[in-house]
């Protein structure tokens, strides 16, 4: 199989045992507060699957450097199997384990906004905007969205990073 390929179900795997831990701790229902900074995690689990994947890609064909654009192509590849395996564990989250999250969080996010004193337009166009990413037809838009731009910018500075970093050619035979 393909490191892209692994590497993206491998973050969508660690991604919902990331979310499962968050609910079976509370945080996406009591402590709504910090279940908002725990969500962060998924960056960072995709950033650690972007990172194995093209380390995998440039030591696997015992190369000295990773063109870009290869960088490029295998991290979007990689963010895409991981967002529809996200979308996936999000869709039966969001209908079955925990349905009132959404609602919980709005309210949070509704109740900061509000006593920041921000206008009411803007409190009333967030929850729209809300409700429409977290529901059937935004919800994989916006996963596929966010995912894809995450590894657009990420996946070329990796790249670089790992060239860089790799400091002896590679070994024929």
């Amino acid at each position: 199989m393909a490191p892209s390929f692994t590497h993206g179900l491998f973050a969508a795997g660690a991604t919902s045992l990331w979310l499962l831990l968050a609910y079976a701790l509370g945080l996406h229902t009591q402590h709504i507060t910090i279940g908002h900074y725990v969500n962060y995690g998924a960056e960072i689990i995709l950033i650690i699957a972007l990172w194995r994947s093209l380390h995998r890609e440039l030591h696997a064909q015992n190369r000295y450097w990773l063109p870009i654009w290869l960088g490029l192509l295998h991290g979007l590849l990689t963010a895409l199997v991981a967002a529809m395996g996200v979308y996936v564990f999000l869709a039966l989250y969001l209908n079955f384990i925990n349905p009132d999250y959404p609602d919980l969080h709005l309210e949070w996010r509704v109740a900061t906004l509000r006593a920041s004193g921000a206008a009411e337009e803007e409190v009333r166009a967030m929850a729209r905007a809300y409700r429409w990413s977290t529901g059937p037809v935004g919800l994989p838009i916006t996963l596929a969205g966010l995912y894809l731009l995450f590894a657009f910018i990420a996946s070329p500075l990796l790249t670089l990073w790992l060239n860089w970093r790799r400091k002896e050619p590679g070994h024929i035979g």
